[in-house]
């Protein structure tokens, strides 16, 4: 198994929409409702919300792994807010280090870029993940998704070490 992290193409727009829909209709609908998962990742995906990916309109910094060449996780990061926006692994390939590397090199390209912490909105599936990589959990909030469905997330945070620490 060979994995591989590297720059999103625009090319991979589609890819990037297909992992994020399977890693939340796979591994998040037993802790959400279908109107969030709906509201989440809608169905079809369109040649407009590729369009939208491709515009990349926040300035995202992102990156897809791969195994073996096949698209299987996709990362973001939004330096200008030290905000980590998405670590999204494929069912496929869950528990085979595919979101710990991807989250690896989004911290690195944080810390090369002068952030001292990121924070995240954290899914309540995926709270344990970042708990588990150094992030803490400073409380339980509400992320507004498309037509303001509400969904409960947990506010997170941690404080990167500098390449020099």
């Amino acid at each position: 198994m060979q994995l591989t992290i590297r720059e999103l193409r625009q090319t991979d727009a589609r890819a990037f929409l297909e992992i994020h829909h399977a890693a939340v209709r796979g591994s998040a609908a037993h802790d959400y409702s279908a109107a969030v998962i709906e509201a989440w990742a809608p169905l079809p995906i369109t040649d407009r919300s590729v369009q939208r990916v491709v515009s990349n309109p926040d300035g995202e910094h992102r990156l897809i792994a791969e195994i073996d060449g096949l698209a299987v996780g996709i990362g973001a990061l939004v330096a200008k807010n030290s905000e980590l926006r998405a670590c999204y692994v494929h069912p496929v390939a869950g528990r085979k280090g595919v979101g710990s590397t991807l989250l690896l090199e989004l911290e690195r390209i944080a810390v090369a870029s002068g952030l001292m912490s990121l924070s995240l909105d954290s899914s309540l599936t995926a709270e344990g993940f970042y708990r588990s990589r150094g992030y803490v959990a400073l409380g339980y909030e509400q992320h507004l998704l498309s037509g303001g469905v509400p969904m409960a997330c947990i506010k997170m945070r941690k404080v990167l070490l500098s390449q020099n620490s």
